[in-house]
């Protein structure tokens, strides 16, 4: 039978009943004390801290409060072990890193008007190999590289942008209309997603549907799972087998077939399971659900420099915890479709680029984004790429796509996302 605590913050009765037992105080609060140390160290303000400088290393991290996460919409939030699938067999740790992972929301997706992004028939094939929706960027893009002095390559969307200028593209089925301020809309047969003013945006496949407020508040449900998120961090989210809840006054709770945790606006618990995970429920209840990411708003660029080549695109908030240079296990898949990419060209020389945002310390930065771009460059080579084809390079803050401010001056959290990337270059005349 679980074991049943209930933790009084006032007097009370009723048939529950306190821990009895030194020892078994003794070990809760044990338990408590190592899950809001944990917390503190993973939670405390990583975006304004800067990835770099979060003191993460090379090892993961769970995604902490006022972090963005640019996750696909189509990656089903998680880990490789889910709350409650083994609940005797996980570690306090394990557990609350899966758990803040499955209420991550996921991200409506950035996109451009791929008339002069993607021009060179290398590019055009590479895309078409990944089976990448023309100007979609679901976590992984393609584009023209551009050199504008011999080596010197970068992304197209890199050039300079064109403030208040509206575009439209319709070609084999794909339809993207970009107004002067940013806003627009992408829409194909069977998915829509639209950029609103203000970080606002949606996404809806069919599948999947995703709503983002201005606010960071929003809504996401597949079929079998939801989530509503409300600014001030309280809402709800449900799967199979499990529920997750905050309330605006406080109240809270979360059960699954291992854990149970419920606590009242006044700060009362009843909690039900190992208390180690317990603990690491009532961590994560603390910080509330996570806001959801802005939608980065539409840039017309106008490329500069000549087409030498081609830049695949990959989103480091999709490959790496946040402050991480270690691969999440769910990117594996996208890494091996580069990866068959790379093999069926020949495994061609490229250079292996790691971006950072401009928050944080610049040298912190520097060495996170030369740890980023050796993980996805080992990652490849381990998935079949051939040795000495790929060099890993390190940018850190020193390129950015763009401003990471509003046209206002405000910051503009939704830039900096898209500037945390890992970008594989191939130069045209480079085998």
């Amino acid at each position: 039978m679980p074991t049943r605590h209930v933790h009084r913050h006032r007097h009370g009765s009723g048939n529950r009943h306190r821990a009895a037992g030194a020892v078994g105080l003794v070990a809760v609060l044990v338990a408590v004390l190592v899950a809001v140390l944990v917390a503190v160290l993973a939670g405390c303000s990583p975006d304004a801290l800067g990835e770099g400088g979060s003191g993460s290393g090379t090892g993961g991290g769970a995604t902490g409060p006022g972090s963005t996460s640019s996750a696909v919409p189509s990656r089903s939030p998680g880990s490789s072990q889910e709350p409650g699938e083994d609940g005797g067999g996980i570690s306090a740790a394990a557990f609350e890193a899966a758990l803040r992972r499955r209420l991550e929301p996921p991200a409506v997706p950035s996109f451009t008007v791929p008339t002069d992004l993607l021009t060179s028939a290398g590019a055009r094939e590479a895309a078409a190999a990944l089976d990448l929706p023309a100007g979609l960027y679901e976590g992984i893009a393609v584009l023209d590289a551009r050199c504008s002095a011999p080596g010197e390559a970068a992304a197209a969307d890199s050039g300079t942008a064109v403030p208040g200028r509206a575009a439209h593209h319709e070609a084999d089925g794909v339809s993207v209309s970009v107004a002067g301020d940013g806003t627009g809309v992408y829409d194909t047969a069977d998915l829509h997603v639209a950029v609103l003013p203000d970080g606002a945006g949606v996404y809806d496949d069919g599948a999947l549907r995703v709503s983002v407020g201005a606010d960071g508040s929003g809504t996401w449900s597949d079929g079998e799972r939801r989530t509503s998120v409300r600014a001030d961090g309280s809402g709800s989210a449900e799967g199979p087998g499990w529920r997750f809840w905050v309330g605006p006054d406080g109240s809270g709770g979360y059960e699954d077939d291992d854990v149970r945790v419920s606590r009242a606006a006044d700060g009362e618990l009843f909690t039900e399971g190992d208390p180690a995970l317990v603990a690491a429920v009532e961590a994560v209840l603390a910080d509330g659900l996570p806001p959801f990411a802005p939608v980065p708003r539409i840039a017309d660029v106008e490329p500069v420099g000549e087409v030498c080549g081609t830049v695949i695109r990959l989103d480091a908030n999709v490959l790496f915890d946040f402050g991480s240079a270690e691969v999440r296990p769910e990117a594996n898949e996208q890494l091996g479709r580069v990866a068959a990419l790379l093999v069926a060209l020949g495994s061609p020389a490229a250079r292996v680029e790691g971006h950072t945002d401009g928050i944080g310390d610049a040298d912190d930065n520097q060495a996170l984004s030369e740890r980023r771009a050796t993980a996805v460059r080992d990652a490849l080579l381990g998935s079949g790429v051939a040795g000495g084809s790929l060099e890993a390079v390190g940018w850190g803050e020193t390129r950015p796509l763009g401003p990471e401010t509003s046209p206002d001056g405000a910051d503009d959290p939704a830039a900096r996302q898209l500037h945390r990337r890992v970008e594989l270059v191939l130069l045209d005349g480079q085998g």
